[in-house]
C-alpha cells in the first residue's frame, strides 16, 4: 500500500511541475513578440538564471537585431519534435529557422537555440 501511496504522489508531483505544450506555446509567442519588437531584454528576461549567465544580453540582441536583418520578422511556427529540447519551424519573412528552447518548472527559458 505504501508503494501505491509513494507511486501517486511522485506522479502527482511530476504533474504539477511539468511543462506543458501550452506553456511552450506560449514561451514561443512571448519570444516572437519580442524578437518582432527588436526588444531583446524582453527575451532575455524570460531566460533562467543559468542561461542568463551564459548568453548575455548584448550577445542576444547582437543576435535579433542580426537576425532580422538577414531573415526579417517571425510569423508564424509550429513544433516539430522534442529531439534535445522542444524544437520549431519558425517563418520568416524571407527564410525559415529552427529555433530549440528549453523551459524550467518555473517557466524560464532554459534553453535557446537557433539551428
Amino acid at each position: 500500500m505504501k508503494q501505491l501511496l509513494y507511486i501517486v504522489l511522485l506522479f502527482c508531483l511530476h504533474t504539477g511541475i511539468a511543462q506543458t505544450d501550452a506553456d511552450y506555446e506560449n514561451a514561443m509567442k512571448t519570444i516572437i513578440e519580442a524578437y518582432n519588437a527588436n526588444d531583446a531584454q524582453k527575451i532575455f528576461d524570460q531566460f533562467s538564471p543559468d542561461l542568463q549567465a551564459s548568453y548575455p544580453v548584448d550577445k542576444l540582441k547582437e543576435f535579433v537585431t542580426k537576425t532580422i536583418e538577414d531573415q526579417g520578422k517571425f510569423s508564424e511556427f509550429d513544433f516539430m519534435d522534442t529531439d534535445g529540447g522542444h524544437r520549431y519551424l519558425v517563418q520568416s519573412d524571407n527564410d525559415s529557422v529552427i529555433l530549440v528552447i528549453g523551459l524550467t518548472s518555473d517557466l524560464k527559458l532554459s534553453k535557446f537555440i537557433k539551428e
